[in-house]
């Protein structure tokens, strides 16, 4: 191949590809294109471990400059055309960049929250290693934090900065956190958690503006329903959607880009991985936010360039997060689900939830603090057998035992 692999973002699934076609023995040309002055690093440690340690600053690198010797790097650059027919793509300074073969590992994008007041100084959002140093420089002159939703990052992040010692506030919309995903049980369990660790939660509440002090600095969050919350410092976290900013007519989108089992988009010769994407699945398109999703996906892409159409994705989904001193993992897909099903005793911090279909089939389990292992746990799905509640609930049997 005369131009090679060029590969757009340098994101997990964007250094991932690139990992596994080295792997895999590519002796080809490989471009990487990163919007950011950077490469690629490990952008799940920013909410927790790199933002707990005060004093590093280094980005938490993948691999060192040395490892791309290899690898043509083009950073602090966007693209923002592709001809497909012309097999190019082009930069905003004009550049035409060839390519055989093209990966958009374009990630995601922040949702924004658009209230009175927010523009004030001292108020983030975390997606990169830019913003988390600016967030960690600004919170080691505060005292009182706001973070305006209780997904995954900003309960991460009020893990954190309670850990800093910092006075912590978290405004959610729903009267749960993480109540959509993991339901009413293990919500309260996270608020439990939280609470012990000095956190206070806002919960069916909505930010309705920030005011600034003298200086142009936030001073104060108001909720919709009057309550106003001392804070020098705020970070929203409400989501985030595919990014899908490079477009062409024959790029099929579904919400993010639709890709078949293989990677592959509707354009010849271009391929989509990691947040950007919506991929088939157990006979259905979903779309996943997942470190272990993109680091899989990556390497799966990767596989079906070196051999067209060999690799079907079929990876069930999986993430993590550590909060405090406790571990919490979660295996499957589930949107709804017919019932909880509960393992081991929330009390003791060793449980495990199965979220069971009307068959009482698992779609997903939620497990915490190594009461079972990964492992067991996916081959107690592997299965595919309806759940016997009384030997599922018993700890004393093991998962890969039942």
């Amino acid at each position: 191949m005369e131009h090679g692999i060029v590969i757009i973002g340098g994101s997990v699934s964007g250094y991932n590809v690139i990992a596994g076609l080295k792997k895999g023995g590519y002796q080809g040309k490989i471009t990487l294109i990163n919007q950011q002055n950077y490469l690629p690093y490990d952008v799940s440690t920013l909410s927790k471990s790199w933002m707990l340690d005060q004093e590093n600053l280094d980005p938490p690198l993948f691999k060192q400059a040395d490892y791309y010797a290899d690898v043509t790097l083009k950073l602090n650059t966007i693209i923002t055309q592709i001809n497909p027919e012309e097999k190019t793509i082009l930069t905003q300074d004009n550049e035409e960049i060839p390519y055989d073969t093209l990966v958009l590992a374009t990630g995601s994008v922040l949702r924004t929250l658009n209230v009175p007041g927010s523009d004030a100084a001292g108020i983030f959002y975390l997606r990169d290693f830019e913003k988390a140093t600016k967030i960690k420089a600004w919170a080691k002159k505060i005292k009182e934090l706001v973070i305006v939703g209780a997904g995954f990052i900003g309960l991460e992040m009020a893990s954190t900065f309670s850990q800093w010692g910092l006075q912590v506030t978290v405004i959610e919309h729903a009267d749960f956190p993480l109540g959509r995903i993991l339901g009413e049980e293990a919500s309260r369990y996270f608020m439990k958690m939280h609470e012990e660790h000095g956190v206070r939660f806002l919960t069916g509440e909505d930010l309705e503006s920030f005011i600034s002090d003298e200086a142009g600095n936030v001073s104060t969050a108001v909720t919709a329903s009057g309550q106003k919350i001392p804070c020098q410092m705020a970070v929203i976290g409400v989501g985030v959607t595919p990014n899908i900013t490079l477009s062409h007519p024959d790029l099929k989108v579904e919400r993010g880009y639709l890709v078949n089992k293989y990677g592959e988009t509707t354009l010849p010769d271009v391929y989509a991985v990691g947040d950007c994407v919506v991929w088939p699945y157990q006979s259905q398109l979903i779309h996943v936010e997942h470190w272990e999703h993109a680091h899989d996906h990556g390497k799966a892409v990767a596989r079906n360039i070196l051999n067209p159409q060999s690799s079907h994705y079929t990876v069930r989904p999986y993430f993590w997060t550590d909060q405090y001193d406790q571990h919490f993992e979660y295996l499957g897909h589930a949107l709804t689900w017919d019932r909880i099903i509960t393992r081991g005793s929330l009390s003791d911090r060793q449980f495990t939830l199965a979220y069971v279909d009307e068959n009482n089939l698992p779609i997903a389990i939620f497990f915490a603090n190594n009461g079972d292992k990964r492992k067991d746990v996916a081959k107690f799905m592997d299965t595919n057998q309806p759940i016997e509640d009384e030997k599922f609930v018993d700890m004393d049997n093991k998962l890969n035992e039942i």
